[in-house]
């Protein structure tokens, strides 16, 4: 790989990084609202509707992610769930603003599974389009 080859693909991964980064705030954001929803529902298992709830926005976030993200999708997700549920509500709130392990774990978890699944359902769909034509 050439010097300028390099140059290249280190500020598109800065670039990345920091979109990510701003991507995180507001995942952050969105997050805080579901949970806020879903205990508002009063429902007799908080954490599990919850995380019910976060699976359902997380398909949602994959979508776009994988929309807007050409190519590095599933890192991307990775890196804005990682970022959005740790380190933004520790940065803003310290060490009271994290939610639920099990809640992170989950949506760390199926962020990034989302965006693969939805990935691959987005080629399928192309595939079957190109050979119907």
């Amino acid at each position: 790989m050439s010097t300028s080859e390099s140059s290249s693909t280190f500020k598109h991964l800065i670039k990345h990084i920091l979109l990510w980064s701003v991507f995180s705030y507001f995942y952050h954001s969105g997050v805080n609202v579901l949970v806020a929803m879903a205990h508002d529902a009063k429902p007799e298992h908080g954490l599990l509707t919850s995380i019910a709830y976060g699976i359902g926005f997380n398909v949602l976030v994959g979508h776009l992610i994988g929309k807007y993200d050409k190519h590095w999708p599933v890192i991307a997700a990775l890196y804005i769930a990682s970022v959005g549920l740790l380190i933004v509500p520790l940065v803003i709130l310290g060490k009271a603003g994290l939610m639920d392990v099990y809640f992170i774990v989950a949506m760390i978890l199926s962020l990034p599974t989302s965006t693969f699944v939805i990935e691959k359902i987005k080629q399928r769909i192309s595939l079957n389009t190109e050979q119907t034509q």
